[in-house]
């Protein structure tokens, strides 16, 4: 309650002067008028743990307030860096995150929707911060326009893959189209974009420690599930990804041609769908840009299907997934060319590079799939607080999720080295493997 009570005053004296004074809280601010401003009720929601994952402080708001004699109301989104020692805010690396948030909505998305006539569906920008060692940005609450997140938060259905899948191919034809078409409006959006995950060599100790652990999970579910694979198989994937700072620069690294503008974490928690009448999703959109970068389109689509989607969903319609997703892609690319599609974005090329990008996925899997199951019955601040013991982060991540994971893992390896093997790409092409760290 004493927390409500400071965001309460923080928002009423603080910060709504200020968006009131951007001229984003009303559309005919004059500062002649500003002492007609009065703030009302504000209420907040907390958006917790079990509705979503988040490293962050998050809320809805509702507030009411009078300007200029008329009376009026905004439902915003507030998303923030939870208090912590400095130490933790840079090793989680959150100045790039919200770095690359505050980017995407003053910058990138206001030329995004120039060069496709205002169509495409963001969350009104409100407010952001960015100090030394804390962050904010206020949103628009999307579920004013029809917008929301899953039920679930994993295993999504097929309807909702595909959707997801069209999506993906659109927004990145989009992104291919605004390269071919403006190379340096392209170059000058995404220069500003920092690398908000593999940017430092050192990892938090707590975090490395659940890395490995979820490798060690991993490597004996699949001896449990799926004992046909060969061992070897297993070792090269391990050795692959057990540094996963060194491994990660290597393979998000942007590469020509196949390099675009991409979400780099799109899954359930980044997106949100608008339902029919009968509650089958229609359409979907992104949100939570922090993880924006210049990389291979297959970052996006491996982990999507990886993390959102269960194997009894995505193995039996990989091939109509991925069709979906091709389909999209090629179809706007021409429409917002009006040229042939390259022959680097040809399907075959394309299914190779989601090949390349399978142990990633997987390696995020291994360690982050556990806590969409089964969340933690923690905030972020008791979690970032926690002072547990490697002995109970080990059994913590070889446990949480249980059989529902470790099949879940088990059959993820089994779909990469079938697809492997059907496309003849190794899991460890185009990555340097003499500097990766000997196991």
């Amino acid at each position: 309650m004493e927390k409500i009570e400071a965001e309460t005053k923080w928002l009423k004296y603080t910060i709504l002067p200020k968006i009131l004074r951007n001229g984003r809280l009303v559309d005919n601010y004059s500062e002649s008028k500003a002492d007609s401003f009065q703030v009302g009720d504000i209420d907040i929601d907390v958006i917790g743990h079990s509705e979503a994952f988040m490293i962050t402080f998050c809320y809805r708001t509702t507030i009411n307030f009078e300007y200029d004699g008329q009376k009026f109301q905004r439902k915003m989104v507030v998303k923030k860096t939870p208090p912590m020692p400095p130490e933790v805010y840079e090793s989680v690396q959150f100045g790039p995150l919200f770095a690359n948030e505050i980017n995407f909505y003053t910058e990138i998305l206001p030329e995004l929707r120039k060069f496709a006539g205002g169509k495409f569906a963001a969350p009104r920008y409100y407010y952001s911060e960015l100090n030394p060692h804390s962050a904010v940005v206020i949103l628009e609450n999307f579920a004013e326009q029809g917008w929301r997140v899953t039920k679930e938060r994993v295993g999504l259905s097929l309807q909702h893959a595909m959707i997801a899948a069209s999506y993906l191919g659109r927004f990145h034809a989009f992104t291919y189209a605004l390269k071919h078409k403006s190379p340096e409006k392209f170059a000058q959006l995404t220069s500003s974009l920092k690398e908000s995950r593999y940017a430092n060599d050192d990892i938090h100790p707590e975090w490395a420690l659940t890395l490995r652990a979820g490798l060690d999970r991993a490597a004996k579910a699949v001896a449990t599930y799926q004992p046909q694979i060969d061992e070897e198989f297993v070792k090269k994937f391990v050795f692959l990804v057990s540094n996963c700072t060194q491994y990660g620069r290597q393979r998000i690294a942007p590469r020509e041609p196949l390099a675009t503008l991409c979400h780099g974490d799109y899954l359930r928690n980044n997106v949100a769908y608008k339902y029919d009448d009968k509650e089958e999703p229609q359409e979907i959109m992104m949100f939570d840009y922090q993880t924006l970068r210049v990389s291979s389109p297959m970052i996006d689509l491996a982990v999507f299907l990886a993390l959102s989607i269960y194997a009894e969903v995505r193995d039996p319609h990989f091939e109509a997934i991925f069709s979906e997703y091709t389909l999209a892609l090629h179809n706007s690319y021409r429409e917002r060319t009006k040229e042939e599609v390259p022959d680097f974005l040809s399907r075959g090329e394309l299914l190779k590079e989601y090949v390349r990008f399978l142990p990633y996925s997987l390696s995020i899997s291994s360690s982050f799939l556990l806590t969409l199951v089964e969340p933690m019955d923690i905030s972020m601040e008791e979690m970032f607080a926690l002072q547990l013991s490697d002995e109970e982060i080990i059994e913590n991540t070889m446990t949480r999720g249980g059989e529902v994971v470790d099949r879940e893992i088990a059959h993820q390896f089994k779909e990469m080295l079938e697809l492997s093997q059907a496309t003849g790409v190794s899991i460890d092409d185009g990555i340097d493997v003499d500097k990766l760290p000997k196991l």
